[in-house]
């Protein structure tokens, strides 16, 4: 059987050869010098690598604080060789829902990095009231601290998921789509407060100025993703570590565009650089089937376990599971490659092997 979920985020060689890979491809550099940074949400997968790289390369990019919000990781990065003469740092528990901002946040912070929101679909499926408030009324708060804070920067982590479901014409997906989605169905808690936080942004730009780029990632994986959040890629890497059948809950047909972790964190942090309002798709543009992203899960796990998987169908006992789940998903980021000069590397085979190589040197 795997080891618990802080295993996953142990640092290993792996992890570093992403870390690196961000470093080489990221060209926005000299915006962190000097910074202050906030990372809300920094516990989850996203803010997790983003929190990674820049501690790691604190010094080579001159950044001069960095706070974090999630407790969760307080008992991890001790472990991590390269934290450990970190200087200049603190990690923080905050409720975005109860908690003042004021009184997390100095007045000397000046990026904020708005990672913080359940992204499992099964989760905020199961919390539509906690996911919709997280969203809405978190950044909600750091909007009005920016407000008074004119230098602050935002980044704010919208998703793919405000596409709703694309008709054909909309596919690849690009920025200017509306979107063709479900204000009352179970996954609008999170589909809708990811839209109406794009208004909240919108607005207090364009009536406080307030800095703000926003990212809408499509479908990111990789380590440090929690094997146990039920989203696809976590599924399947679980399935193999503990020798299982990979098991898919649909007919295998819905296409999505899977983003290895460093290709995408090189992205958001290209758009945190950019300096007038904007709003991104960040993602892989190669579009595939679930079904064959199955098979390219199980092809990964024989060269690196030795061991290929069945792929079964079945129904997911979550009767809402497929309601409103989009048929196809894959972004168009042509503004993302002629405004941030941002090329995606890694193809998905090879974010699917690191991945796994990622794992098993964890779990060995």
């Amino acid at each position: 059987m795997v080891k618990n979920q802080k295993d996953m985020n142990i640092v290993n060689k792996q992890t570093l050869n992403d870390l690196r890979f961000i470093h080489n491809n990221y060209y926005g550099k000299n915006f962190l010098k000097n910074k202050k940074i906030l990372i809300t949400g920094a516990g989850g997968f996203v803010g997790y690598y983003l929190s990674l790289y820049l501690i790691k390369y604190k010094k080579e990019l001159k950044i001069n604080k960095i706070l974090l919000t999630d407790i969760k990781i307080k008992n991890i990065l001790p472990k991590i060789n390269f934290f450990k003469n970190t200087v200049n740092f603190a990690i923080k528990k905050f409720d975005v829902i109860k908690d003042d901002i004021n009184k997390l946040i100095p007045n000397d912070i000046n990026v904020i990095i708005h990672a913080a929101s359940v992204a499992s679909p099964t989760k905020y499926r199961k919390e539509p009231l906690q996911t919709a408030d997280a969203n809405v009324i978190g950044l909600r708060k750091i909007l009005e601290f920016a407000k008074k804070n004119e230098k602050v920067k935002i980044l704010y982590f919208s998703s793919s998921e405000i596409y709703g479901d694309p008709d054909i014409k909309n596919i690849p997906t690009k920025e200017a789509y509306n979107g063709n989605v479900s204000t009352t169905g179970p996954r609008a808690c999170y589909d809708e407060a990811k839209r109406y936080c794009e208004t909240l942004a919108y607005i207090f730009n364009k009536k406080f100025k307030t800095k703000i780029s926003i990212v809408r990632p499509f479908n990111n994986f990789g380590p440090g993703m929690n094997i146990s959040d039920l989203r696809l890629p976590s599924d399947m890497a679980k399935s193999i570590l503990n020798k299982k059948k990979i098991f898919l809950f649909s007919n295998g047909s819905p296409k999505r565009s899977f983003c290895y972790i460093a290709d995408a964190v090189v992205g958001y942090l290209e758009a945190l650089s950019y300096k007038t309002f904007e709003i991104f798709n960040i993602g892989n543009t190669k579009e595939m089937s679930v079904l064959q992203f199955a098979k390219l899960f199980s092809r990964a796990s024989n060269k690196i376990y030795k061991y290929t998987p069945k792929i079964i169908f079945k129904k997911n006992k979550d009767k809402d599971y497929l309601i409103n789940n989009p048929n196809r998903r894959s972004p168009d980021i042509s503004k993302a490659r002629k405004l941030l000069k941002y090329h995606p590397k890694i193809n998905t085979y090879n974010g699917i092997v690191n991945y796994l190589k990622f794992l098993k040197e964890n779990n060995r």
